[in-house]
């Protein structure tokens, strides 16, 4: 709604008042209630400079041009009278403590920090998380407890939800010994208790070793990338699914239970994720380093983590496949068309294959100035001096270089990529005699949210792979 209705408003719930906050022609990123109730900063992205801004009234904090979306409001301080402003439009991602005076505070390490968190009643931050899975609590007796909670664990392991006094702590838990589960830890018992395991049906021993590995693009730049490995198979001339993960910027893979990279794993597999330029967890630099490489570098980082991998002898490169959903689709789509020789069959979950057609589907919802719209400008090329044009990196477009076959997989209540990127692509390659099979899903979303749509999903795309690169 910002797009036509920009000012911002107050509701009072118990009176029923609205009060007008502010005004303008610009679009509202955020506000911040203080622990009174009160709104005591709003952020505004202003389209016309490009240009991202914190008030606290009419005092500004924080200024940031050319944010690429990386730079918001992340709630109250350690104080009432502080707000947190999360920026990694630059070198680095920091959280930054603002007083409302004007004075700031780094809280802790650039580039370390995960996401803030609050205290439930005050909305106060009393810590945060780390890149790499640590909780950080202010309060040394709260500190104690999640991290006495956390120990027994092994895997990725995520304080869910603590007591006031944490001696009760819930913990979701995956990988490791388990799939992806809660257990309630009571400190003063000394027991965890099982709350609920989300995956029952999945034994320790169709369960495949996950683990961190590191590579070099064929630029030089460091990556890593998250490794399944098969059960009772030994680690050589395995053949592999990569797995891009979606977003594309912003997001990353980390070393815990994946569905679907362990219903690969369970039918023989090997299952690369890698962690490619423009992902998260990484440090900003590594994040901004996507921008621009949409279709062009950030496809050679996959395909680099899958060289390394087979000069290793991990795995046999003559047998490998590509699913992805989202952005990841996209590369499954792309890994077939704009590159070639590398994969015997594409599984693409919700990808856009056509980016001229995407950005005009985003324009017409959002506006061709938006702040989503020059992100997504940004990350594909499009503003990129001398870059080629997007229709050398659109799949559709190339649908007659396609050198394997592929599943188009898409929910028809997509809201965030349009399924007819899927049926644009179905009909291009149909037009130039290549291999295709579809599968449009009733009543399914972006994110496969219904059992029935992840379970059909998961089923076509494993039975696709073995079809086309069996694992024996």
């Amino acid at each position: 709604f910002n797009r036509y209705f920009p000012d911002l408003w107050r509701v009072d719930m118990e009176t029923q008042k609205i009060e007008k906050v502010a005004a303008g022609s610009n679009s509202i990123s955020s506000w911040t209630l203080g622990v009174d109730g009160q709104v005591v900063a709003t952020s505004w992205y202003q389209e016309s400079a490009d240009t991202w801004i914190a008030l606290s009234g009419a005092k500004t904090l924080h200024k940031v041009t050319a944010p690429d979306g990386r730079v918001h409001l992340a709630g109250l301080g350690r104080t009432a009278d502080t707000i947190l402003v999360r920026d990694a439009s630059g070198a680095d991602d920091r959280l930054i403590e603002y007083k409302l005076s004007g004075v700031s505070e780094l809280i802790g390490e650039p580039d370390r920090i995960r996401s803030p968190i609050h205290d439930p009643e005050t909305g106060l931050l009393t810590g945060y998380t780390t890149t790499d899975g640590k909780y950080v609590l202010f309060d040394p007796t709260d500190q104690k407890g999640v991290s006495a909670a956390a120990s027994p664990f092994k895997g990725l392991v995520r304080i869910w939800s603590r007591s006031k006094d944490s001696s009760r702590v819930i913990v979701r838990v995956s990988g490791g010994d388990q799939s992806d589960a809660f257990f309630l830890v009571n400190l003063k018992d000394h027991r965890a208790d099982l709350i609920e395991d989300n995956y029952p049906d999945v034994p320790a021993q169709f369960r495949g070793e996950a683990k961190r590995v590191q590579y070099q693009a064929s630029d030089g730049l460091a990556l890593d990338g998250v490794l399944t490995l098969p059960p009772n198979r030994q680690a050589k001339g395995l053949p592999l699914v990569v797995l891009p993960h979606g977003g594309p910027i912003g997001v990353h893979d980390e070393v815990e239970f994946d569905w679907m990279a362990q219903a690969f794993a369970s039918r023989g597999y090997a299952v690369f994720q890698p962690n490619f330029r423009g992902s998260s967890g990484h440090g900003a630099d590594l994040m901004h380093k996507g921008f621009g490489e949409f279709g062009r570098k950030m496809l050679t980082d996959m395909s680099d983590g899958l060289l390394s991998l087979a000069k290793q002898g991990v795995v046999d490169p003559r047998r490998v496949c590509i699913v992805g959903s989202s952005y990841g689709g996209y590369a499954a789509l792309a890994g077939v068309t704009v590159q070639q020789g590398l994969y015997r069959c594409a599984v693409s979950s919700s990808g856009p294959s056509d980016l001229g057609q995407m950005l005009h589907w985003e324009d017409e919802r959002t506006g061709s100035q938006s702040q989503a719209t020059r992100f997504w400008r940004r990350a594909m090329g499009v503003t990129t001096p001398g870059a080629p044009s997007i229709e050398s990196i659109s799949p559709s477009r190339l649908a007659a270089r396609a050198d394997a076959p592929i599943l188009l997989i898409h929910g028809k209540d997509d809201s965030v990529v349009p399924i007819v990127q899927s049926e644009i692509m179905e009909r291009a390659l149909r037009s130039a005699g290549k291999p295709v099979e579809h599968l449009y899903l009733d009543k399914s979303d972006h994110w496969l949210s219904t059992e029935a749509g992840r379970v059909a999903t998961l089923k076509a795309a494993v039975d696709f792979v073995v079809k086309h690169n069996p694992p024996d």
